[in-house]
């Protein structure tokens, strides 16, 4: 298994820095000749996932604080109202003079500047002595705020250099998130890794012949976390981390009982995580994976920070309608030949939006039939679907919004032979 980690590991590495490199360089050019009157490629620092060296390949944000002059605080500062929202709009402006086709909206405490396969979202920051940034809030009429993304950095970066599991921990998380909708931040995935090791030393020096039993540990500690806990304190700046309604502690749950209910190891990270985790080709002809099924992640970006869940009403003919996550709470087994309706439950996020859904067949009778599916398909907020042939099988929902995957939702439908 060490191998199937090692590649699966490869396959999370950032694979366009190149290309955002150029793009923040440009940026910064552009501002610093309207704010320091030179062309250089200087004040700015990526902070956030990439900058704690923890992101995935395909994570679609780019945080970036631009460090601009005293006198520009001085300036905004004096404005009467919402200062803020106008530094904001200049820099929006500014940058608009170069990049005259591409999306760029001033939110919130950042501008966003969209291009193809990411945006950059830039916030601006003022240097203070202690080494952390005032910057902008525009809400309720504006006010300046304190970050200290420096302290975050350099305490993940120790972690990185004395371990050799804190980073693969962070973008394995990383994946599983994005793969089985877990709504969580990565400055928490970061922070709560690190509490992991710190409390499980034995932890932070493991071979990749270990990561199944390492993986076991990590989400037998995230789910004994409080799921109603309202915030945690950032690991390096102390910061505070709100709970945004994240559902980790219940994935997690999850996740650990399909690890230790498993009996092949493979196949159960092939699920928890996704296409980027390696399997062989007997063992891919085996659980009937095709090259014909359809992953979001090679369709969209995947940055899953909105909640979802998907239902399913079961129908026959002189029985009552029944929900599938009754049946899934009780072990009821679902018969051939019923009517099913996937449909959207529970969604926080606001239109307009755009849906897709996949269906998935598993296992020997679908391979037998060659009715594997999962192609993944536009749609509206439900599916018919029919139960025609015994066997494992998952109907899968995405929520796309500004051509990014925010939220994905899964169901199993296991159909009994009789």
């Amino acid at each position: 298994m060490k191998d199937n980690f090692l590649e699966f590991l490869n396959n999370l590495q950032i694979d366009n820095i190149d290309e955002i490199n150029i793009s923040l360089d440009g940026i910064a050019k552009k501002l610093n000749q309207k704010y320091y009157d030179n062309s250089t490629t200087e004040n700015y620092l990526i902070v956030g996932s990439m900058g704690r060296e923890t992101s995935i390949k395909g994570e679609s944000d780019i945080d970036v604080i631009y460090e601009l002059p005293d006198e520009v605080f001085k300036k905004f500062d004096a404005y009467e109202s919402n200062g803020q929202s106008q530094l904001l709009q200049e820099i929006k402006e500014v940058l608009k003079e170069k990049y005259s086709t591409t999306d760029i909206k001033g939110d919130g405490q950042v501008v966003v500047i969209s291009f193809d396969k990411y945006k950059i979202e830039l916030l601006p920051g003022f240097k203070q002595e202690d080494g952390s940034y005032k910057y902008p809030d525009t809400h309720d009429g504006g006010s300046w705020k304190i970050t200290k993304p420096v302290s975050e950095i350099d305490e993940s970066k120790n972690m990185i250099y004395n371990t050799n599991t804190y980073k693969d921990i962070c973008q394995m998380i990383r994946e599983w998130k994005a793969n089985n909708g877990v709504t969580i931040c990565g400055l928490l995935i970061d922070t709560l890794t690190k509490n992991f090791l710190d409390e499980n030393e034995t932890y932070k020096s493991k071979s990749k012949d270990d990561y199944y039993d390492l993986l076991k540990k990590v989400f037998e500690f995230l789910s004994k976390e409080d799921e109603n806990r309202k915030q945690w304190n950032a690991m390096g700046s102390n910061q505070i981390i709100e709970n945004k309604d994240f559902n980790f502690v219940k994935k997690s749950k999850k996740a650990l009982k399909k690890l230790n209910d498993s009996t092949d190891g493979i196949s159960t990270l092939r699920e928890l995580f996704g296409n980027r985790f390696p399997i062989s080709e007997e063992a891919s002809n085996h659980y009937g994976f095709s090259e014909k099924e359809q992953f979001i992640e090679d369709l969209f970006p995947v940055r899953i920070s909105n909640q979802l869940k998907i239902d399913c009403e079961i129908t026959q003919n002189g029985f009552r309608p029944a929900l599938i996550s009754e049946f899934i709470k009780n072990n009821f087994k679902i018969k051939q030949n019923r009517k099913l309706k996937f449909f959207i439950d529970k969604i926080d996020i606001a239109k307009p939006y755009i849906i897709y859904w996949k269906v998935r067949n598993v296992g020997y009778e679908a391979i037998k039939r060659d009715c594997i599916r999962g192609q993944i398909n536009k749609g509206i907020d439900f599916l018919n679907e029919s139960t025609n042939f015994y066997g494992p099988h998952y109907v899968e929902c995405y929520i796309v919004k500004d051509n990014v995957c925010v939220a994905r939702d899964k169901i199993p439908v296991n159909i009994d032979r009789t």
